[in-house]
């Protein structure tokens, strides 16, 4: 992330500028996110199985500049002009070269954090806006209110696109607890999440009240 984050600094990078995520499920989405967030930006989730036209608009009205991708993403998708992407992939941790310390985030307060689009049921879709302090209020409230220690583990069961998806990465981590993501392939099987929440030993289940 933090290697990341650098790249992204020198491609222009920071604050209430949107960097979009258009990745499937797994630890690259906490990477990347992670990533923007160190690099003074605001991410934009976007999933990658929406038809292009959806996801050219948002894309457009994000004025996004910057995609992070998965490698099999990049190569299936098409983007639209001007646009960069950046591929996460696994490194060898041997290879990359140690880093001292994060980057300082020019982030303040009230810049964005990340911006979620609705569904657009009902009409085009609208981005919201979510700033810095407001998304940190809920991870503090979260953890103090559940007592979230660092032996606690977490089933990240909610897609990026939604808000459920901030507490689930950031709350953990800065609890120091473990984020427990179930794979993509199993994202509509309740038996996998049972079993994995068994063999995982997920302590903590965050998720709308019908799952």
């Amino acid at each position: 992330a933090g290697r990341l984050a650098r790249r992204l600094r020198q491609l222009g990078a920071g604050p209430d500028r949107l960097v979009a995520i258009v990745m499937e499920k797994g630890w690259e989405q906490v990477v990347g996110a992670i990533a923007v967030l160190e690099a003074g930006g605001a991410y934009l989730p976007v999933d990658p199985d929406l038809p292009q036209e959806r996801r050219w608009l948002l894309l457009r009205q994000g004025q996004v500049k910057i995609v992070l991708t998965q490698p099999c993403i990049a190569e299936r998708l098409e983007w639209p002009p001007g646009v960069q992407c950046l591929s996460v992939e696994w490194q060898n941790p041997g290879e990359i070269e140690q880093i001292e310390e994060p980057l300082r985030s020019p982030a303040r307060a009230n810049d964005l954090a990340y911006v979620i689009f609705t569904s657009g049921s009902t009409g085009e879709p609208k981005g919201v806006m979510i700033e810095h302090r407001s998304a940190l209020n809920t991870v503090l409230d979260i953890n103090e209110r559940f007592e979230v220690r660092a032996d606690d583990r977490i089933l990240a069961l909610s897609s990026l696109s939604f808000d459920l998806s901030v507490y689930d990465i950031f709350g953990a981590l800065a609890a120091g607890a473990t984020i427990v993501m179930p794979h993509p392939m199993s994202a509509r099987e309740p038996g996998d999440w049972a079993d994995l929440i068994r063999q995982e030993r997920v302590t903590i289940w965050n998720s709308v009240p019908a799952l």
